[in-house]
């Protein structure tokens, strides 16, 4: 008896107990595997490696500010008729959303009211000293000219002298550049000048990554919303959206998790589909399915326990458990199609399972590894979007290796009898369809290798003629995809439109105030010079309303109220002698305390402690560069650059700065990901058949597919960005698994002829490619773009590396000499 033979009688002799270990092993892994996907989290910096400097200054701004992020509620009113409608609506909804929980929300803000009430009061101290006392000459000289005016005195001339010029108008465009310009909004409001949107602003309370924090609050607000009546209540025509952080995260999230459910369904159907249809029998599916299953829940299983501790899924590996699946299952669909095979070929059914074991298990372990080690390679990179997916994926192959031949053979000797039972003399079948063709292709060796050659010549036109330009700088293309009129960018856009700006920051947080007045200096002269990708936009600090020379100003406000004649004020128009008047009252002329700072003017820079002044905040310019990461990567650099003080890099964090870490850890990652897989499936083809030619034939097709898929993509227009960079490691595994099935079974026949590898291992390799594509395939139901695209380049892998492996290699192997092949429809 063969140790083959021996090994599949020990673990039928223990059916019971192999079964019940894998049950319980199965709950276990079952149970870690529901929490792991219960923790799924959608959030960019989930990508990166906690190391990196995005990342780490997120921690430190959310141990020492309080939350900078918003809730837009924006309102589409149809037109300016229904603005007063719009408003009384949003007037409701911000007195319902006020009684909210204080962990939920922070502030509430419909109108720039407090902005302009503490502008109004305040705004001689908020002004350089030196433009206060030039308005304080300006009036202290109108006042002489009006003195001698009425006296009619002119000691220097007898013309007539001018009217000197109050610089109100040139002060208040100043100002108005630096603050704002409240009167911007009619009447107050936060509603934009052509009328059709209204914003109502909802500050979250912290800094913390809960999707389920932000969930609760976006509930509890469309729930006040319809407990409104809106619009019906208010006006019909009128629409409502959410945009900001809440509305973004909650978008991804949900969107991700409906992408995710509805990619398992379609993976489920379709893998049972074709099993069902492959080996025409109902009983593929649990042999097929249970050790599948145990397999896929093992690897996430382990990847849970330390020192690895994977607990959560980001965007990138959420996806794994269909891709697991798909790829995973390679190895029990060649030892059951060699199964049936020995069965009609009349083979009793110990025996057909000790030969299927026998005759698999070292293609298919290597082919797994193969597969392992191009996931594999994926875990020597710092980015957690490709290391995790690199762990995942790598134990999974091997743990649905182990778990096929484990559990196979006890399942088969139970329920596999009927499977692949002989018809008539020894088995004999008509050729099906797939092995006809396959055939018929392979008699004409030449016109095989003659299209492939032309082919990659195609793409390898087409790989010279996108050379530099295969990145994804835009990543408003990689975000889900929206109906029109729909959705948080959408909405997004209306409402940063309507405050003509962000409302979200980079925050750069110093340790010391000398250290924050001079990374202001440096930002602002980044700013001066359009440096920093020119995205900065405005530039804020607590120096802004609580000036170092405030009691200069002061002093110059006081000569100023001085000099002041009543008939100066009488002559101004009653809002701006309301103006001046409230300006020089005597609290606006005592110096201001942080306190007296409305919250939403230091929103971002007062910490928990209270203190104010070792934060700046810099806001992106309102355009679509924001978008772009060579202009996001120059932001960056510069940004952080100024923020390095003695030495030190001060922290800098913003979701700029967290997109631009994700593209420079792709690009550094990626081709040393792709490298590392290349090399580990080359050793593993080496090992694997002992044979340099035969290496060299598995290599070469893996080559070629890999080629022809690239080439097609850069015809097509597609581009790497850092979701899909991770297929291409994984296609040189997938392209040796193939290549490796069908080699081995040829080098098994003894080379004489192509018939078993075609009419076998050919349609089970077709198989497994079909149950891989349709893995990787789910993700282009995905309307998140990102995930799209890796389907998009994982399926062109598949399909490329298939049609190298079952047509292009064994054809090469027929015109060079090396074997011989039937004619087609030959037994």
């Amino acid at each position: 008896m063969t140790r083959g033979a021996r090994y599949v009688a020990w673990l039928v002799r223990r059916r019971a107990i192999v079964l019940a270990v894998a049950a319980a092993i199965a709950a276990v892994a079952g149970y870690r595997t529901v929490r792991t996907y219960a923790a799924l989290r959608s959030d960019l910096e989930e990508l990166l490696p906690v190391t990196a400097p995005s990342v780490q200054a997120l921690d430190v701004l959310r141990h020492r500010l309080p939350g900078i992020r918003h809730l837009g509620v924006v309102v589409d009113t149809g037109g300016k008729h229904n603005v007063a409608a719009a408003n009384r609506f949003l007037d409701d909804l911000a007195k319902r959303i006020r009684h909210y929980p204080p962990e939920l929300v922070g502030a509430v803000r419909t109108d720039v009211d407090t902005e302009r009430r503490f502008i109004e009061t305040y705004l001689l101290q908020l002004m350089a000293p030196a433009d206060v006392r030039k308005l304080e000459h300006a009036v202290e000289k109108r006042r002489d000219w009006e003195v001698t005016r009425k006296m009619g005195i002119n000691l220097l001339t007898d013309e007539e002298e001018p009217e000197p010029k109050l610089p109100i108008d040139e002060l208040r465009r100043k100002y108005e550049q630096r603050y704002g310009k409240p009167s911007g909004f009619p009447g107050g409001r936060l509603v934009s000048s052509d009328g059709k949107t209204a914003v109502l602003l909802v500050q979250a309370s912290s800094q913390a990554t809960s999707y389920e924090a932000d969930q609760q609050l976006l509930d509890h607000v469309k729930r006040d919303i319809s407990d409104l009546g809106f619009p019906g209540a208010y006006e019909k025509g009128m629409r409502v959206g959410f945009a900001g952080d809440v509305a973004t995260r909650v978008e991804e999230f949900k969107g991700l998790f409906t992408d995710l459910s509805a990619s398992g369904v379609l993976v489920l159907l379709l893998v049972v589909g074709v099993i069902v249809w492959f080996f025409r029998s109902w009983r593929a599916l649990p042999l097929l399915g249970l050790p599948l299953l145990a397999g896929t829940l093992a690897a996430f299983g382990i990847v849970a326990l330390p020192p690895l501790g994977i607990r959560h899924l980001n965007s990138n590996t959420a996806f794994l458990g269909s891709i697991v699946v798909g790829n995973g299952i390679n190895s029990g669909i060649i030892l059951l199609a060699r199964f049936t095979e020995e069965r009609r070929r009349g083979v009793g059914l110990d025996e057909a399972i000790s030969r299927a074991v026998s005759g698999t298990w070292k293609p298919t372990l290597a082919a797994a590894l193969a597969a392992s080690a191009a996931y594999g390679s994926l875990v020597f990179t710092a980015f957690r979007g490709f290391n995790q997916f690199g762990w995942i994926g790598g134990f999974g192959m091997l743990s649905c290796w182990v778990a096929t031949f484990v559990l196979a053979p006890p399942l088969l000797s139970r329920f596999g009898a009927p499977l692949g039972a002989a018809r008539g003399p020894r088995g004999s079948a008509r050729p099906g369809p797939l092995r006809r063709s396959a055939l018929w292709l392979l008699a004409r060796p030449r016109s095989v290798l003659a299209g492939t050659l032309l082919l990659a010549v195609l793409s390898l036109l087409g790989l010279h003629r996108r050379a530099g330009d295969w990145i994804q700088y835009d990543l408003s293309k990689l975000r889900r995809r929206e109906a029109p009129g729909q959705g948080e960018r959408y909405w997004g856009r209306r409402m940063d439109a309507t405050l003509r700006r962000y409302l979200t920051p980079t925050v750069v947080m110093a340790d010391t105030p000398r250290q924050a007045r001079l990374i202001e200096e440096r930002v602002r002269k980044l700013a001066g010079e359009g440096r920093a990708g020119g995205l900065v936009g405005t530039v804020r600090s607590a120096g802004d309303v609580l000036r170092p020379d405030r009691a200069e100003s002061i002093a110059a406000a006081r000569k100023l109220k001085k000099v002041l004649t009543p008939h100066m004020l009488s002559e101004l128009s009653d809002k701006d002698r309301k103006l001046v008047e409230r300006a020089l009252s005597p609290p606006a002329l005592v110096p201001l305390q942080a306190p007296q700072v409305p919250d939403v003017l230091l929103a971002g820079l007062r910490e928990y402690g209270g203190r104010v002044d070792r934060s700046l905040l810099v806001y992106p310019k309102l355009s679509s560069g924001t978008w772009d990461t060579r202009r996001m990567e120059a932001f960056t650099h510069d940004l952080r650059r100024a923020a390095t003080v003695d030495g030190r890099a001060v922290p800098v964090a913003g979701a700029l700065l967290l997109s631009s870490d994700i593209a420079t850890a792709m690009k550094h990652d990626g081709p040393k990901a792709t490298a590392l897989s290349l090399v580990a499936v080359l050793l593993i083809c080496l090992f694997s058949f002992r044979s340099l030619g035969l290496s060299l034939a598995a290599v070469a097709s893996v080559f070629v597919g890999v080629a022809l898929m690239l080439g097609g993509l850069a015809w097509g227009g597609a581009k790497l960005n850092f979701s899909n960079f991770v297929a291409l490691p994984i296609t040189f595994g997938i392209g040796a698994d193939y290549s490796i099935n069908m080699l081995k079974r040829y080098q098994a026949e003894g080379r004489l002829d192509l018939r078993a590898a075609l009419g076998a291992t050919g349609g089970a390799v077709a198989l497994c490619s079909a149950t891989t594509i349709i893995g990787f395939g789910s993700l282009l139901v995905a309307q998140n773009r990102a995930l799209f695209s890796f389907g998009v380049f994982a399926v062109s892998g598949e399909l490329a590396c298939l049609a190298t492996a079952i047509i292009a290699l064994p054809a090469a192997l027929v015109l060079f000499g090396q074997a011989s092949v039937p004619r087609a429809g030959a037994e």
